[in-house]
């Protein structure tokens, strides 16, 4: 026997042990023949130029040799806003206009949405995705904001089913797979307080380097949970589903992206937190290689990237939601909706449901206090809404870089003239004001863009032309002519603030409107360099520039699996200022010497 055949042999005798419990759903798919699929993995918040940093450093000993074996990395422009819920919309649904932010606010209820709330996302997954079939129908989503249709969805946000982990599986056989696995269940232990006495350190070490600070808080529990918990678990499921032949799958190690927020993208913490997500991705990939069954094309990426950055509060001595109620007309205050680590909580509320038993024993009335518990301090630490005089009033939802601000007064979206007739001082106090870069209004006419900057404004319209000088403002935030086509397809969709405010970019970084080091969600700098790992050879690393999330969808994911393009039941009706959102077919922009 050849002895690669020999090791294949050994390896599938070795998973078969390890994942018994999955055979019967493996003979099952193996008997319908040989299938085409994808394993997505996205390490969240991790731009090219740190990828490649943590590669020079020699953290990531499995992914070089996984490149070295005839794949490239290469670099893409995220699209906007840079956030993972719209990242995700795009790479399972195909949709670029649906999620303006992380939050946001609806005029027409009058209800703060969050991508960290079940219900919320749940809610506008059925009203933004409800008439098409998902990327991951048939399929296995890990650890995700969406669902993407998934038959089966474990820590994720979206799912209208979720299942617990080892649901399927069943008492007896849960233990068996356990004894069988003695080595990942102590690892999982023991890197508990390892985790916990690392971010002792690393907080200590960051007080004596760092100027810029975050609060502590729970971070601790969020960064053992992110980084120990879940990356353990979300891997063991992956494997299991490679090992089940599921066509589909895709999963999210979120750990990166939480240390960034914290620490600072290029930090020691962050990029030494890549060492053990590159472990985990290397028994991903070994799973791949050795398991017969499905033809998977793996796809390792990241959705965006992170700007270091400041706290908004800490330079400037007040929070936006302060500095802008200075500035309301008397007896009108801002209502206020942020949180730094929403997503975190939203997953830890996951695990919460996911470890719920039903025995009503001494152990479950434990169980329930502790969590009651957690839950009160992550709602005191993380305020979810404060508001304050809804009525006739703004409302303000952030989330890193990107702020969207909202006059209540009316229940559409309303120009930059009629800002300035509802609030006459806000739109030149914001325009001026040193931590906003600039601000995105709607014109008098449809189909124009005002952007306002602290030495003037711009009118963007179908076709417009500019001198150099014009947009030299944006400079700061990347190439000119590529960041006002992206404004200008992101600022008139129907959901996005009376006014969109982004975090100013200077020598210290980019402003982070909420409790944070690292930011993302709006432009500028390494927040819209997101990489992508592929076999060399694929149709896509033969363009010249990839741009936006559309080609994952479209020339990647669905392309490996030969799928018809997405059913449209009855989509939801729109309002018709959503098409302004999308790219004009014809759409040209002309920048002159």
């Amino acid at each position: 026997m050849a002895p690669r055949a020999l090791t294949r042999w050994l390896s599938g005798f070795y998973y078969g042990l390890k994942l018994f419990p999955f055979r019967k759903e493996r003979k099952e798919r193996l008997a319908r023949g040989r299938t085409k699929g994808f394993v997505g993995i996205q390490i969240d918040g991790l731009a090219f130029p740190y990828l490649q940093q943590a590669l020079d450093r020699g953290y990531l000993p499995h992914l070089e040799r996984y490149l070295r074996r005839g794949h490239k990395l290469v670099e893409y422009q995220a699209g906007l806003p840079s956030t993972t819920p719209a990242a995700q919309s795009v790479y399972f649904y195909g949709s670029d206009h649906a999620i303006p932010a992380f939050r946001w606010f609806n005029k027409e209820t009058g209800q703060v949405i969050s991508c960290n709330d079940p219900d919320h996302v749940q809610s506008f997954r059925e009203e933004f995705f409800g008439g098409q079939r998902g990327l991951l129908a048939g399929g296995a989503s890990y650890s995700n904001i969406l669902d993407g249709d998934a038959d089966r969805s474990i820590f994720t946000v979206s799912s209208p089913h979720p299942q617990t982990l080892f649901g399927r599986l069943g008492g007896l056989r849960i233990i068996l797979l356990m004894l069988v696995n003695p080595l990942r269940t102590c690892r999982m232990f023991f890197a508990t307080f390892i985790e916990y006495w690392a971010n002792r350190k690393d907080e200590w070490h960051h007080q004596r380097k760092q100027c810029w600070r975050t609060q502590e808080g729970l971070f601790p529990l969020i960064r053992i949970f992110c980084n120990v918990i879940l990356r353990e678990m979300q891997t063991f499921g992956v494997i299991s589903e490679v090992y089940a032949g599921t066509p589909r799958i895709y999963t999210t190690y979120s750990g990166y992206d939480e240390i960034a927020h914290h620490f600072g993208p290029e930090s020691w913490p962050a990029l030494k937190n890549l060492v053990y997500i590159d472990r985990r991705i290397g028994e991903i990939i070994r799973a791949v290689d050795y398991i017969p069954g499905a033809d998977y094309l793996l796809v390792i990426l990241s959705d965006h990237g992170q700007t270091p950055g400041y706290p908004f509060q800490n330079r400037f001595g007040a929070t936006l939601g302060d500095a802008v109620s200075a500035f309301l007309q008397e007896n009108q205050t801002a209502s206020v909706s942020a949180g730094s680590q929403e997503l975190a909580r939203a997953k830890f509320g996951y695990l919460q449901d996911e470890l719920e038993v039903r025995q009503k024993s001494w152990r479950h009335r434990v169980y329930r206090y502790t969590k009651n518990y957690f839950q009160n301090k992550i709602h005191d630490l993380v305020s979810e809404t404060l508001k304050v005089d809804p009525e006739e009033s703004v409302v303000i939802t952030y989330s890193s870089s990107l702020a969207h601000l909202y006059i209540t007064g009316s229940n559409r979206p309303l120009n930059y003239q009629e800002v300035e007739q509802a609030q006459p001082m806000l739109l030149r106090f914001l325009q001026k004001h040193k931590g906003i870069g600039f601000v995105l209004a709607r014109g008098a006419n449809a189909g124009e863009l005002m952007v306002f900057h602290r030495d003037g404004h711009i009118c963007v319209s179908e076709n417009p032309r500019f001198q150099q000088h014009e947009l030299a403002f944006l400079r700061p935030y990347g190439a000119p002519y590529d960041t006002l086509e992206l404004l200008y397809r992101f600022g008139l969709g129907r959901r996005c603030g009376d006014l969109v405010l982004f975090g100013a970019i200077d020598e210290e970084g980019i402003a982070c409107f909420d409790d944070q080091v690292g930011g993302h969600g709006s432009v500028g700098g390494q927040q819209s360099r997101p990489f992508l790992i592929l076999p060399l050879g694929h149709p896509v690393l033969a363009k010249d520039s990839l741009r936006g999330y559309e080609f994952l969808y479209h020339e990647i994911f669905r392309a490996q699996v030969g799928d018809d393009p997405p059913e449209t039941k009855e989509p939801p009706a729109r309002d018709s200022m959503d098409t302004l959102n999308k790219p004009h077919a014809g759409s040209k922009f002309f920048l002159h010497d």
